[in-house]
């Protein structure tokens, strides 16, 4: 015969526990004799006995015992395994492997993964840190579900499913001892000579800043020290006058504590209208992958999370095609009427 099935090695460890066969086929819901016959296919197989049965008892043979003990392993296994199932599909378990930049991560991550584990605290996670370049390519690897970062400089790839999730003002951050803190009326221009403490952006968002700042050699934005380690280039900032290019919402407690202070650059202010100092913050996946449940609830949490803390993602700006020439704009929503002249033209043709 083919290995015993589940079923069956339920059965038996049923008679050997109740040792009644009456009792063990109204545990496994059976009838007494397709009990018996399933017993029978079992020491058939064996090619021994399984149980002593006499008109008054059942006793199980030192060779049934050794077969329960194996039977009961395999039953907990798959009880196991079923349960593994299940958590998987609900999102109680599972892998989850994310990739992040410096600014995306702390923004966007603490708070979603809070949510996750509250909800499902066996899921396993794995972060790993980056620049997108070193991301992507672990991506294309089947090494990660997804990955967030600044998506200005990331070119288009058609394998790639890139999903906007908001945008994050920057702003310049010091130490309060610092010689421009505390100074009104600053402007970027007033930053050329200064150093800055950054992680690695977009050449683009580097443009902006130097043109910025303005400053006569062309490099106004001058970094000093470049990490995608936020911690690193936050420390330093508080420890000496480099100024720190960053946003509010990775420096909350370094601003509420007063370790930091936000330079009161004029331009900065007007960042959300003008949208020159935007970091465009975005998921990134492989399109076609299936992901896990696990997965897939972390990146809802997170776009809930962009939500509620990032600017809405910018789009494209609908342009009004102007009406057709020879056409009347429609007043108050009625029909557009042609000029009298063209449509005695058209008339006449017809005719």
């Amino acid at each position: 015969m083919d290995s015993p099935t589940l079923r069956q090695l339920q059965q038996l460890v049923y008679l050997a526990e109740e040792r009644h066969f009456a009792r063990a086929a109204k545990r496994a819901h059976v009838t007494q004799s397709a009990l018996s016959r399933s017993l029978q296919t079992l020491e058939d197989a064996a090619g021994m006995r399984l149980f002593d049965r006499s008109s008054r008892s059942v006793e199980i043979t030192p060779v049934g015992e050794r077969l329960v003990a194996h039977a009961r392993t395999l039953l907990s296994g798959a009880a196991d395994l079923g349960r593994e199932m299940r958590m998987l599909r609900s999102g109680d378990a599972g892998e989850v492997a994310v990739g992040v930049g410096a600014f995306t991560g702390l923004t966007l991550l603490p708070d979603a993964m809070a949510r996750l584990y509250a909800k499902h605290p066996s899921v396993s996670v794995t972060l790993v840190q980056d620049n997108w370049r070193a991301l992507m390519a672990l991506l294309h690897q089947g090494k990660l579900d997804f990955f967030l970062a600044h998506t200005s400089d990331i070119p288009t790839d058609d394998s790639v499913e890139r999903e906007p999730l908001g945008s994050l003002p920057g702003h310049f951050y010091c130490r309060p001892a610092h010689p421009l803190a505390g100074r009104a009326g600053l402007s970027a221009r007033d930053l050329a000579g200064q150093h800055f403490a950054s992680v690695i952006i977009p050449v683009e968002y580097k443009r902006r800043l130097n043109a910025l700042i303005g400053a006569p050699d062309g490099n106004g934005f001058a970094v000093t020290l470049e990490s995608e380690n936020v911690s690193l280039l936050t420390q330093v900032a508080i420890r000496s006058d480099l100024i720190l290019l960053a946003g509010d919402a990775v420096l909350t407690q370094e601003l509420a504590s007063g370790q930091l202070v936000r330079l009161n650059v004029t331009e900065s202010q007007e960042t959300r209208a003008s949208g020159l100092l935007m970091a465009q913050f975005g998921m990134l996946r492989l399109k076609g992958r299936t992901l896990s449940p696990a997965a897939m609830m972390l990146m809802e949490l997170v776009r809930a999370e962009a939500a509620r803390i990032l600017d809405p993602p910018r789009r494209s700006p609908v342009t009004t095609n102007p009406p057709r020439r020879g056409k009347q704009p429609s007043p108050r929503g009625k029909p557009a009427t042609s000029p009298p002249r063209r449509t005695a033209a058209v008339a006449k043709r017809k005719g």
